[in-house]
């Protein structure tokens, strides 16, 4: 919708100012940047390297991110520029790391199911939601304020999930 109302050089710009806000938090918290895919972003938290917050941090990092770009939002319309909407998903779960492509390009990347059902709960995710599953949840709903969305049975997915959308991070003195 976007790029049919936007001149491509408008377009780039609008991506690249995007990508860099994003990209900066993603770092910020500890992420590793996969790949731009399209108008997308695929982070990773735990690859290379594991941590036990792992899960915590990329919710963190998602609330961090709806964050700016509501900002941005309010600068583009104020300067007559289009809003950019994004919706997030995030699941935990054991990923492979590595290289794959061909002998002529090959790229860093993480493959599986939990890859998969990451990108699901990111199609199913409305404007300025975080919409995770159930495992990300588990571990990190000291830290959050969240409603279940309930079980869902994802495209591509023979097992349904449990999927919750995140609402906001709870203060210190909330957690418990």
């Amino acid at each position: 919708f976007l790029s049919e109302q936007t001149p491509p050089d408008a377009l780039v710009a609008l991506l690249n100012e995007h990508f860099t806000a994003m990209t900066e938090i993603i770092f910020r918290y500890r992420g590793t940047l996969d790949k731009y895919i399209g108008d997308e972003i695929m982070a990773v938290f735990g690859a290379p390297l594991s941590e036990p917050d792992d899960a915590e941090r990329a919710i963190a990092a998602a609330v961090a991110m709806q964050r700016a770009n509501a900002e941005l939002n309010d600068r583009r319309v104020s300067e007559g520029r289009p809003a950019f909407e994004m919706g997030i998903g995030v699941d935990t779960g054991e990923v492979v790391a590595g290289y794959v492509g061909s002998p002529d390009r090959m790229e860093f990347t993480v493959v599986g199911d939990r890859v998969n059902t990451a990108r699901r709960l990111c199609s199913m995710a409305g404007p300025s939601q975080i919409v995770v599953g159930e495992a990300t949840y588990r571990i990190a709903r000291h830290l959050v304020d969240a409603r279940a969305i309930g079980t869902v049975l994802l495209k591509g997915k023979a097992t349904p999930v449990h999927a919750y959308e995140v609402t906001g991070l709870r203060t210190p003195a909330d957690r418990t």
